[in-house]
């Protein structure tokens, strides 16, 4: 048969029964008008009746009928099971045109038909078979002689000049196409040019260790689309000459190479050329028969120019294929990095790494951990059909898998049925392969990362590749994170001491109380803020503080001033010996320059009869209290004195200061003060127009009415430590 780009192609088998003709006839009829295409019915039907007639008259054999649609032509191909039987000579053309196409004609005329109206036509001997065939042109352009041919036994007669064998592929070459179409369109052009019934094409892995058929026709069952299959360089090359060249293979029956998807489908005979660059073999290109020894010296030479041909692009397109997967594969895991470091939380980091798994790299994933008490557990469960969810985490609720690397299924069906789990999504899940990798961190095993794929699919060597460098970064952000959550528990523990605890305030007759703290890093930093209400000698203390700085070393400042603030006024030491004590303390103990602000008062009732409270206070560098009176008006009150751990040689005052019943006092830090909007600052002027509006609310009240009021002012806004204390005298 000629060399031909076969768009599509249809074929059937039918027995040798009288009935034959007319089924043949109808298949061939409602292919092509479900191709849509503008082939002349009648000549076509006309000439399928004909040969399969004869086929079934003079082979008495089962035969098979192959129709093709070409560019701008249907070809055609009546094939039966005697070849030792001849095609038989016609005499001059005789038809009978009372009759409709294929009926009411004398037989034995389909060569003299063929050579009448087809544009070319021929016949084809093998070892086992023997196929007739035409072309019609859609213009229709058949001859017009009715001479009948002579036919040659044995060997084939074409009427019109054959084209050069790759020249569809050539103009191809020229296309802007992809690797993988580039590939589909060499095997089809191998395939037609051979005269095969299947064909594939076989090229190095990345890492080139591996080789893998990317394309293929004939090969597929059930007409699904054919799917990248991996093999080892020894079985790509079982039947290759020891010096690169095209190879015939004539009976697969007799050879140990090849048994496997050529044998499944079929396939009896074989010839294979080698792609070549530099010297270097980089693929192979094969053609495949149902027939043995279908391929002789010359379908070599052509399929060994085929392979010539497109030695060069493939190659440069694999290479550039390698390229863009590398960029992907870098680009993954950067994405992955950046996502891993934005979540300092262990159970988040194990959520994003299945997600990014489950889009990347597998169908399903499985994450689990190891506990500080060396337990593992399984943490999350994540497949790209949710429905399967629950089946996968019924089949790895045990311990994690075993150490994987090379993909292969992690359960056999004896261990299934064993454990009682027979369902079909069980088996569905079970047979994929799936790879485990340890997630590992400075040595020690953080838990297991397991991924895996559905049944017929496999993973790629650069899929392997980057999972193992992607383990590497989950280790590292859930180390990360377990180092995060130590020291968020332990800084929530320093914090919580060196704060009141709540139940352990005291009632502070005639006055309503409420304070505030919220420290602006997140849990793993101590704030530099600190209040405290407590009772000592018959008078009710209070103090509210910022250390400047945050961590630790503020947090030592922040403990010795409270405690030491305590002591001495349990003592019964006036605010102004208390604040030169402590800073006398400060200078003592503090070797890392941290200054303190405070606002230390105590309360006891007035001695006058208009009721209330007396305040002895000190105000250290801290911002000025405010007082709002029963008339909504807000003032400072106090003087500021020099802050705390900053001078030796420094004196304070206490200054005493009465407060009347329906009076509220309120202290805060300059976090409050300081609150920003874009480039604007709620500063003091800012908190009095707020504080104003907190007239007859309790302390509490007050506390959340300002708290809003931030959050208005500057949503998202808050970037330092906060402290407030109100007083509401009664």
């Amino acid at each position: 048969m000629p060399a031909h780009d076969a768009l599509k192609v249809a074929r059937r088998e039918f027995p040798p029964a009288p009935e034959t003709a007319s089924a043949a006839r109808e298949f061939v009829h409602d292919t092509l008008l479900f191709w849509g295409v503008p082939t002349p019915f009648d000549d076509v039907i006309l000439l399928v009746s004909e040969l399969v007639t004869n086929a079934v008259v003079h082979a008495r054999s089962p035969l098979e009928v192959v129709l093709r649609r070409l560019e701008g032509s249907t070809e055609v191909m009546v094939t039966d099971s005697a070849p030792e039987r001849s095609v038989p000579q016609a005499g001059p053309l005789r038809v009978d045109a009372s009759g409709p196409a294929g009926e009411g004609r004398v037989g034995g005329l389909g060569l003299a038909l063929a050579s009448a109206i087809a544009t070319s036509w021929g016949v084809s001997y093998g070892h086992t078979d023997k196929a007739v065939w035409f072309r019609i042109d859609d213009s229709g352009g058949g001859r017009t002689t009715l001479e009948a041919p002579s036919v040659p036994r044995r060997a084939q007669q074409v009427r019109t000049p054959r084209p050069a064998a790759w020249s569809a592929l050539d103009a191809a070459l020229g296309s802007r196409l992809t690797l993988p179409q580039l590939l589909e369109r060499t095997v089809e052009y191998a395939s037609t040019a051979l005269g095969g019934d299947a064909a594939y094409i076989a090229l190095a892995t990345s890492d080139e260790t591996m080789w893998e058929v990317r394309a293929a026709i004939g090969l597929s069952s059930s007409g699904l689309p054919w799917r990248p299959l991996r093999i080892r360089t020894e079985e790509a090359f079982a039947s290759a000459a020891p010096e690169p060249g095209a190879v015939i293979n004539d009976d697969l029956a007799t050879a140990r190479a090849h048994r496997g998807r050529l044998a499944h489908a079929g396939m009896r005979s074989l010839v294979t050329a080698p792609l070549i660059v530099d010297g270097r073999v980089t693929g192979l290109l094969g053609v495949a028969s149902r027939r043995a020894r279908h391929f002789g010296k010359s379908a070599a030479r052509r399929l060994q120019e085929g392979a010539d041909l497109i030695a060069l692009p493939v190659e440069r397109a694999r290479l550039a294929e390698v390229e863009r997967n590398r960029r992907a594969s870098l680009s993954f895991l950067a994405e992955a990095s950046d996502l891993l470091a934005g979540t300092l939380d262990e159970r988040m980091t194990g959520a994003l790494t299945a997600q990014l798994i489950t889009s990347r790299l597998g169908r399903w994933c499985a994450i689990h951990t190891v506990t500080e008490l060396g337990v593992p557990k399984l943490t999350h469960v994540m497949h790209g059909n949710e429905n399967y969810n629950d089946v996968l985490r019924e089949l790895l609720k045990g311990p994690p898998p075993s150490e994987q690397r090379d993909p292969q299924p992690l359960w056999t069906a004896a261990g299934l049925a064993e454990h009682g789990l027979d369902e079909p999504l069980v088996h569905e899940l079970a047979h994929g392969p799936a790879i485990s990798i340890p997630l590992v961190a400075h040595g020690r095993e953080l838990g297991r990362m397991t991924i895996g794929k559905n049944e017929g699919e496999d993973f790629t060597r650069d899929e392997v590749d980057v999972a193992d460098d992607l383990s590497r970064r989950v280790a590292s952000a859930m180390e990360n994170a377990r180092l995060h959550e130590r020291q968020a528990s332990m800084s929530v523990a320093l914090q919580r001491s060196l704060l009141p605890a709540k139940e352990k305030e005291p009632t502070i007759p005639g006055v309503d109380h409420a304070v505030f703290y919220n420290p602006a890093d997140e849990k793993n930093v101590v704030g530099g803020d600190f209040y405290d209400v407590f009772a000592a000698s018959g008078r009710w203390c209070f103090a509210i503080g910022d250390v400047c700085g945050t961590g630790p070393e503020a947090a030592a400042v922040t403990g010795l001033a409270r405690h030491t603030l305590r002591a001495l006024a349990k003592e019964g030491f006036a605010p102004s010996h208390i604040m030169h004590r402590l800073n006398t303390a400060i200078l003592d103990e503090n070797t890392s320059t941290r200054f303190l602000t405070m606002l230390y008062g105590e309360m006891a009732p007035a001695t006058d009869d208009e009721g209330g409270m007396r305040v002895r206070m000190v105000c250290a560098g801290h911002p000025l209290p405010l007082r709002l009176n029963r008339k909504g008006e807000v003032e400072q009150f106090g003087t500021s004195q020099p802050l705390l751990g900053a001078f030796e040689d420094v004196s304070f005052t206490t200054e005493s200061v009465d407060i009347r019943p329906g009076e509220v006092v309120l202290a805060v830090t300059d976090g409050v003060t300081e609150r920003r909007s874009n480039s604007d600052m709620l500063g003091d002027t800012g908190l009095e127009r707020i504080f104003s509006g907190c007239a007859g609310l309790t302390a509490q009240a007050v506390i959340s009415r300002i708290e809003r009021e931030l959050e208005e002012y500057s949503p998202g806004g808050h970037t330092d430590d906060t402290a407030m204390l109100v007083l509401r005298f009664l």
